[in-house]
């Protein structure tokens, strides 16, 4: 693909393309079918690290059609010890993943087991392809779905699904993913592209900062929700642009 970058070690399976709408982060390890290493955590860390000022969405998505992430690697995960695990590899990615300052996607189009829906969770925005299959069957490996799996399921399908879905370690289909909230757009394969573009558009019309601390509003708990909120439209308010918009808006509409 022109433009892309692979990751510093190249012997990590993971690319980079930047444009001037987005940053894509292409899974490619398809004889694995894009399951997480160690390596591709800690080099997807660093892509989100590198670009924590570039104020464009960031997608994640594999490079091969009909993949996603279809979970953490099984040996590598086979072969952490208890300090591993505390050591929080993949708690500390999908963190930084979800505190991203700027709009991440997950492109999903066949496997988001296990890791790769821990993954998709992370992000703000999931698009789907109706047969691609959701899943944390980890209860069914003796372990349970962790790096923040557990919270970031119930907050956005309910504690009852969620349930489910955890305690039964059962996959769905993307398109049972769409309406219980799991994924934010639910397509075919032929309309994955088109629907990214779509969204994509959509992100570009928004004002940058503005997405930025309406992210990180809505993300703060209890009474400090209110202070934040006020903070941040002050902010905005005091910007370029959105005095520009403001004032668009106001022509418009006489």
């Amino acid at each position: 693909m022109p433009g892309s970058q692979s990751a510093s070690d190249e012997s990590v399976p993971l690319r980079v393309v930047p444009d001037a709408r987005s940053v894509t982060v292409l899974f490619d390890r398809p004889d694995r079918r894009n399951a997480l290493t160690v390596e591709m955590s800690r080099a997807l860390a660093a892509v989100l690290e590198q670009h924590a000022a570039t104020p464009r969405p960031l997608v994640l998505r594999s490079a091969t059609p009909g993949m996603f992430v279809a979970g953490t690697d099984v040996a590598s995960l086979k072969a952490r010890t208890v300090e591993d695990s505390l050591g929080r590899i993949n708690s500390g990615l999908f963190q930084r993943l979800h505190d991203h300052p700027w709009p991440t996607v997950a492109v999903v189009d066949g496997a988001a087991l296990g890791g790769g829906c821990e993954l998709a969770l992370a992000c703000d925005f999931r698009l789907t392809t109706e047969d691609a299959q959701w899943g944390l069957p980890e209860v069914r490996l003796g372990i349970i779905p962790s790096a923040g799996a557990l919270t970031r399921l119930a907050a956005l399908v309910g504690t009852g699904p969620a349930t489910d879905l955890v305690l039964t370690g059962r996959r769905i289909r993307g398109r049972e993913a769409g309406p219980l909230g799991l994924a934010s757009r639910v397509t075919t394969p032929d309309g994955l592209d088109g629907a990214l573009d779509a969204l994509l558009t959509d992100l570009a019309a928004a004002a940058p900062l503005a997405q930025r601390l309406a992210k990180e509003a809505m993300r703060v708990d209890g009474d400090r929700h209110r202070l934040v909120d006020a903070a941040a439209q002050a902010l905005c308010l005091g910007t370029e642009d959105a005095q520009r918009r403001l004032q668009a808006l106001v022509d418009r509409t006489g």
